[in-house]
């Protein structure tokens, strides 16, 4: 507890998913999320992450992180800086960040969206998801968005091309794709060039995080833009990426919260890249923080909430790809 009598909580929350979520790595059948409480004064911000195991991060893990922490550095609910610096980048601090916006601008009484300086702005379009399985199953999932404006859709399998190909065939509108590190070198160069006929908007991550040159190398292989997922967190990793992608996809759980990701987005503008901001499996509280954020961005894929059987609460709406933020302040959460 700090001399202004902050108070921090944290809850463990399992939530379902609608149905199983894979991509080229990793199967999901629930997220298990960290929430945190933040308060000051009578007003109380709140925040979410789903922590990355692939990162040695756990739910138990994060919370021990966060119930560990002396506030008393903080100077009041709008030193947004002293809390991006109690922690390093990652689950834990994105959790306390987003609760420490919230509260700031509740505190305000304003919105996150007005606090970042974009009142009135709206984010793109997200696209929706077609995870990895059968591909009649994929087909089918990617025709009932033919009304949507973008899908993204998981590659990185066996049989992948053809599944894209018949993908195509039945959604008319922009289609993105990401192999979440699903493709070595040549695999890569070899199914991107495959891939370009069929009009691709971009593609994340195509090979292991940790090749700059490699990842240089898929990118000036094919006209379908290269946009780094996990190989960026921070806008130091948004610097180091300069000549090797066309853009980044930024999510709040690896910059660590909105803080670090204004700092890599300008990062990234400063540089030429492009911008996308992403999302996990999350609830409204996230996704709400993600989608303020993303008025700043080229693309956004912040769908998290309509993956889950049902999400306790229910913040952002959606209609056919648009994100419709609620109005403030702060994040608006309403928890079902």
């Amino acid at each position: 507890m700090s001399r202004l009598e902050m108070t921090l909580e944290t809850e463990i929350r399992r939530l379902e998913l609608a149905e199983p979520f894979t991509i080229a790595t990793k199967t999901w059948e629930y997220a298990e999320n960290v929430f945190v409480r933040l308060s000051s004064n009578g007003v109380q911000g709140i925040g979410e992450v789903s922590p990355e195991d692939r990162k040695g991060e756990s739910a138990g893990g994060v919370v021990a992180t966060l119930k560990g922490l002396d506030l008393s550095s903080v100077s009041g609910p709008f030193d947004l800086e002293s809390i991006r610096r109690l922690l390093p980048a990652g689950s834990a601090r994105c959790a306390l960040d987003i609760a420490a916006h919230d509260l700031a601008a509740k505190t305000a009484g304003i919105s996150v969206l007005e606090l970042i300086g974009m009142a009135g702005a709206r984010c793109p379009a997200t696209s929706v998801t077609v995870p990895i399985t059968e591909e009649a199953a994929m087909v089918a999932r990617a025709g009932s968005f033919a009304d949507h404006p973008v899908v993204k859709t998981k590659v990185g399998f066996e049989g992948d091309v053809h599944a894209l190909e018949r993908i195509r065939e039945v959604f008319p509108g922009r289609i993105r794709i990401d192999a979440n590190e699903g493709w070595d070198v040549d695999t890569a160069v070899r199914s991107l060039k495959a891939m370009e006929h069929l009009d691709i908007e971009l593609c994340e991550q195509p090979i292991p995080a940790g090749n700059r040159d490699d990842l240089a190398r898929v990118t000036e292989s094919t006209s379908i833009p290269i946009y780094a997922d996990e190989d960026v967190g921070t806008a130091a990793d948004v610097a180091a990426l300069a000549n090797a992608v066309d853009g980044v996809n930024l999510k709040l759980r690896k910059t660590g919260g909105i803080r670090e990701a204004l700092h890599a987005i300008a990062t990234a503008r400063a540089i030429g890249l492009g911008v996308m901001i992403g999302c996990d499996l999350e609830s409204g509280v996230a996704t709400s923080a993600e989608a303020a954020v993303a008025t700043l961005a080229d693309h956004c894929d912040i769908d998290g909430p309509l993956l889950l059987a049902e999400d306790p609460f229910p913040t952002v709406r959606y209609e056919r790809g648009e994100v419709l933020l609620p109005t403030g302040p702060g994040l608006g959460v309403v928890e079902r």
